[in-house]
């Protein structure tokens, strides 16, 4: 496709027709001298992409190769942090462009950023955006195994690689031998042309198997946005014995990337079991975040943060002391009480809108707001669990911050 062909009536149509329904609008067929149909797809990835891309949603002219790739490209907030991660770096290959929306952020970073894309629509897209948006991204149409194993051979401070998850019969998969391209296969071909390798992968993944099958990852990054987790991301160090790997868990609470949680520790140290537990829930209540979740890095949680665990499954943590930098929610309690319906209904003082959340309970959050009568809502929440000592509770509580 060329993409240096469109003139003003395609980006005219596109902004005339934003708030129109997509697929009324490609039953209609209207007729003019562009590709209709592409037109049309740029205002269904404009709908998708709103949210997820703001600043990219802001250039009217930023064109879209699908659907799917639009679904599958890296939110503003995470491409950002990636960006930050890789720092201000010479040469960076990425061997997975996409629609090239981490290049876009690694490349105000870096000095060169080398985007190698294997789909040819998907390629002629990206170099339209990219030659017009970044003069320092360098888009190529190609397979990026044959051009790293092509002779001279290409150097770079860092290669970026986020593998397709999708198996030959469209099923999930996980693992790194079984992503797209397979990445263990591959790592003695990028560490001819790298140092180091940013390898993203899905937050399904065990992190401890990864950590055997390459013992040169330095750092895992447990990610996650707004409370929800969305990917795994591994440095490797070529050449390097990596004796204790370091877990960093954030969780960005805002579209600038700069607002988020943090927790840093060893790996190992993610691993140590949680000894001691609170013997009753105290004034606050404490939700560790996805990212938090994710590692089970509970016990080192509860040290820096001078919390206790409630229960060895519950997940939840509480003090008498206000943490307000806590990585999580953090509830004020208003009271606690055995699980017995009328006690749990005399404290809500007949409210019907309450949030309600269970960790290691009987019943799930929907079972417990149909048997209290509860739809979520208002300031108040509520938190079914079971304590050390093997009790059922219901806490009541508010945000304390």
């Amino acid at each position: 496709m060329d993409t240096m062909n469109f003139g003003e009536d395609f980006f005219n149509f596109i902004t005339r027709h934003e708030g129109d329904d997509v697929a009324r609008l490609r039953l209609k067929r209207p007729t003019a001298a562009f590709d209709v149909d592409f037109a049309i797809t740029q205002i269904e990835c404009r709908k998708r992409i709103r949210r997820k891309l703001p600043e990219l949603f802001a250039d009217s002219r930023f064109l879209f190769p699908s659907v799917l790739t639009t679904e599958q490209a890296t939110c503003e907030a995470i491409a950002k942090y990636h960006a930050e991660i890789l720092g201000p770096v010479p040469a960076v290959l990425d061997m997975t462009a996409g629609l090239c929306v981490d290049d876009y952020y690694i490349a105000a970073r870096a000095g060169k950023v080398t985007s190698v894309e294997m789909n040819e629509s998907t390629a002629a897209v990206s170099l339209h955006n990219m030659s017009r948006l970044r003069g320092n991204i360098e888009v190529i149409h190609g397979n990026s195994i044959d051009y790293i194993t092509d002779t001279p051979t290409p150097r770079f401070d860092a290669v970026f690689i986020d593998p397709a998850r999708r198996g030959s019969n469209q099923s999930r998969v996980y693992g790194l031998a079984d992503c797209e391209p397979d990445v263990l296969q591959l790592l003695p071909a990028i560490s001819a042309v790298a140092p180091v390798l940013y390898v993203k992968a899905s937050p399904m993944l065990d992190v401890t198997q990864v950590l055997r099958e390459v013992p040169e990852v330095s750092d895992v990054w447990v990610v996650s946005l707004r409370n929800e987790c969305k990917e795994l991301l591994f440095k490797v160090n070529f050449g390097c014995a990596i004796d204790a790997p370091m877990l960093h868990c954030v969780n960005i609470t805002a579209a600038d990337s700069i607002s988020r949680e943090e927790l840093s520790l060893p790996y190992s140290a993610s691993r140590a079991s949680v000894q001691t537990f609170a013997t009753a829930i105290g004034r606050y209540l404490y939700e560790p975040n996805a990212s938090i979740m994710k590692a089970g890095a509970f016990a080192a949680l509860a040290s820096k943060y001078c919390v206790e665990k409630v229960a060895p499954h519950s997940h939840l943590f509480t003090a008498d002391v206000l943490r307000a930098d806590f990585p999580g929610r953090v509830f004020r309690v208003e009271s606690v009480m055995p699980f017995k319906e009328k006690a749990v209904k005399a404290a809500l003082n007949g409210a019907s809108q309450v949030n309600v959340s269970v960790r290691n309970f009987k019943l799930t959050a929907q079972q417990l707001k149909s048997r209290l009568r509860l739809t979520d809502g208002g300031d108040r929440y509520l938190f079914g669990t079971t304590t050390a000592g093997g009790d059922m509770v219901v806490a009541v509580c508010h945000k304390a911050i």
